[in-house]
């Protein structure tokens, strides 16, 4: 007995929320080959499978769900203790300034600040648009920045929030809708309409100018909602996250496809200057970012209640 401990509870929670080992593997901080281990370890010590391997997706065994149920809870009960008690040794107020580098974080950005304001009304929020993420977390004008940018600047504290994959979107009548992607030399052919310039557009930095790509007309709107609106007007096409435009594409306003055979996933991270001293409310605010879901259907009602520590009547 006494075989289980808090790391094995934590790591069938990330393999069974994304069915798949190297994404579980990146939301522990662990690579794969260790992650692989541990499993096998605790299934060895506990006699039973937890998981049935079915190709590239993990699902849970019967005795799996029953682990995960209770990883849940004694998880939930773990951080709503650490959080109280790190909240009696430091207390709950100040001041936390927030910068995100993707105006379309701010679809749900609104419900994270209403949840963290319930556990937090004396912490006051400043919220605002990173540019230079290396410049104004060292400038200290962001305590935060919430990125798709690349990891692997030791200057900095990356912790993992949510998967993502950036989809093209079109006009529902659009040429390319018929086609299974849209491949990089399709680009040439099409009006692209997008968020950025062409010098601070990563995408295009990546995946276009190496190829020597140059779409047919390149639009600038600085406002996520302008683009769409603009894309379901013909005018061209966008490249949004898929999280972005899914209820667009769910009322059947404009179409999706992935940006080439393979897609392109992005992993999005809450980038801090490293510290020994981080506020427990800077902590809990990035743990509320990385349970909503945000990748995937909107939280039910009853998620949203067990973040904000209340009832759902």
């Amino acid at each position: 007995m006494n075989q289980l401990e808090i790391k094995h509870l934590r790591m069938v929670s990330a393999i069974a929320e994304t069915g798949n080992m190297t994404r579980a593997a990146e939301n522990l901080c662990l690579s794969q080959s260790a992650l692989s281990q541990q499993l096998k370890d605790i299934e060895s010590k506990l006699g039973a499978d937890l998981f049935f391997r079915a190709r590239k997706k993990m699902i849970l065994t019967p005795i799996g769900r029953k682990l995960l149920d209770t990883a849940r809870l004694v998880t939930r009960l773990m951080e709503d203790t650490e959080l109280d008690i790190a909240r009696r040794v430091s207390g709950d107020r100040g001041e936390l300034k927030i910068g995100v580098q993707c105006l379309f974080c701010y679809k749900w950005l609104p419900q994270a600040i209403h949840i963290f304001q319930r556990k937090f009304p004396k912490v006051e929020l400043i919220i605002g648009t990173a540019v230079d993420l290396v410049e104004e977390l060292e400038a200290r004008k962001f305590d935060l920045i919430v990125t798709a940018a690349p990891v692997g600047d030791d200057r900095f504290r990356y912790v993992p929030l949510f998967g993502d994959t950036m989809v093209c979107v079109l006009p529902i009548d659009h040429p390319l809708r018929s086609q299974q992607y849209v491949g990089i030399e399709d680009f040439s052919r099409v009006k692209l309409i997008t968020h950025a310039e062409r010098g601070k557009n990563r995408l295009y930095q990546a995946l276009l100018k190496p190829q020597g790509i140059e779409p047919k007309r390149y639009l600038t709107v600085d406002q996520p909602q302008a683009m769409l609106e603009m894309v379901m007007a013909g005018l061209g096409i966008g490249i949004f996250p898929a999280w972005a435009v899914r209820e667009a594409v769910r009322t059947g306003r404009v179409v999706s496809l992935p940006i080439t055979d393979q897609g392109i996933p992005v992993r999005w991270h809450a980038v801090s200057l490293p510290s020994s001293t981080v506020p427990v409310f800077q902590e809990e605010f990035v743990r509320i970012i990385g349970q909503m879901k945000i990748n995937g259907e909107d939280p039910p009602q009853e998620a949203v209640a067990e973040l904000l520590s209340v009832e759902v009547e």
